[in-house]
């Protein structure tokens, strides 16, 4: 890039331009369902392209500046003057992110960076996308603050976004690097400030099995101000495990509706079709396996993959989730085991399909050599 296009909008636009279109050309190895996962290394984030892309065609469109509202009473009216307007955060100061220093943002963009960026995404048009950005009042006193996405990297690559909040000025309030709550490469999925709290959905967190550019982990954090100080809440987290659990508690109660709902149709039938043969197998025994399962310590999983807990001749249940294991079809995003006493029974391929949000896609055979004895 020309020196004298660093630092600024139009170079900025420039070197996305460049890193989508390198992305969007290069093939991922091995596809989406395979066992290979991109390596290990945090100082190398995930890709601008693919991370960015994501965002910018998933963005909804800006939403409006919240207005005063007068209760009557003088409690939480907004005075002019005393409110955080789009423009504030544009131009506002912002602290040390991926190791740039601080400074202060002009149009949203941190100037004078020599390599990478700090940046406040906006449209085409100047605006900050709706859910990138929150208004509302905060802490103890009437003024309403802001809590904004702000994106950062040491050229080409994406790190881990941060949420900075603001109050009237702009003040800086304090930040939170999402990488900070749980290892990952996250990005802000929406912000929003409802009863002096703000909330930050958050995605690409990583599971216990997970490094790279994705993960599976949606995520949700609560930030409030006490005495003028930033507070970060405990985050919460959602995979792919409630939904396979949920599946199998619906085809076990043969509610087709709520199967249905959260499975693809042939999916909903291959586990229909396990479950009763489970239960066919228990009131029609083969001759000689009229056995019972050894007992399990709580907690301690076990070898085959199977819940901590025994499970009953003829139920079945959801072992371990991992990231797509062999045999995952195009679009997985995760695998889990299906179990029962004795074993591995199949695997239940997901897909996710927005936020917190999963769908079981396909019901397949594992590996004979994970089969159940």
């Amino acid at each position: 890039m020309p020196a004298e296009h660093r630092g600024t909008r139009a170079g900025v636009t420039a070197l996305w331009a460049a890193c989508v279109a390198v992305v969007a050309a290069t093939p991922i190895a091995g596809g989406i369902g395979s066992l290979a996962q991109p390596p290990d290394d945090r100082d190398t984030p995930a890709s601008l392209g693919d991370a960015w892309g994501d965002l910018m065609s998933a963005a909804p469109a800006p939403g409006p500046t919240p207005s005063p509202r007068p209760t009557g009473d003088g409690e939480d009216v907004v005075r002019p003057g005393d409110r955080v307007v789009e423009a504030d955060l544009l131009s506002a100061s912002v602290p040390s992110l991926c190791g740039h220093p601080e400074g202060t943002l002009e149009d949203g963009l941190l100037p004078g960076l020599e390599e990478g960026v700090v940046w406040i995404f906006t449209t085409e048009f100047g605006s900050i996308p709706g859910g990138r950005a929150a208004y509302g009042p905060l802490g103890d006193g009437p003024d309403a603050g802001a809590a904004v996405a702000v994106y950062c990297d040491r050229g080409g690559v994406a790190w881990p976004e941060s949420v900075v909040v603001y109050g009237p000025g702009p003040e800086y309030l304090g930040h939170v690097v999402l990488s900070d709550l749980a290892p990952g490469r996250q990005r802000v999925e929406w912000i929003s400030i409802s009863g002096r709290v703000v909330t930050v959905r958050f995605t690409d967190t990583y599971a216990a099995d997970e490094s790279g550019s994705r993960g599976r982990l949606d995520g949700t954090v609560e930030l409030t101000l006490e005495d003028g100080d930033l507070v970060v809440g405990e985050p919460e987290f959602v995979d792919e495990r409630p939904t396979a659990q949920e599946a199998l508690r619906a085809a076990q109660a043969g509610d087709t509706d709520s199967l249905g709902a959260i499975a693809t149709s042939d999916a909903a039938a291959e586990l229909l079709r396990l479950v009763e043969e489970a239960r066919a197998a228990v009131s029609s025994p083969t001759p000689g396996t009229e056995t019972s399962p050894s007992p399990t310590p709580s907690g301690e999983p076990t070898p085959s993959g199977a819940p901590a807990h025994v499970l009953p001749p003829g139920e079945l249940g959801v072992g371990e989730c991992t990231s797509p294991l062999a045999g995952a079809p195009d679009g997985a995003r995760a695998t889990c085991t299906l179990v029962d006493s004795g074993g591995v029974v199949a695997h239940l391929h997901l897909n996710r399909l927005r936020f917190a949000t999963w769908q079981l896609i396909e019901v397949g055979q594992p590996p004979s050599d994970l089969l159940a004895s």
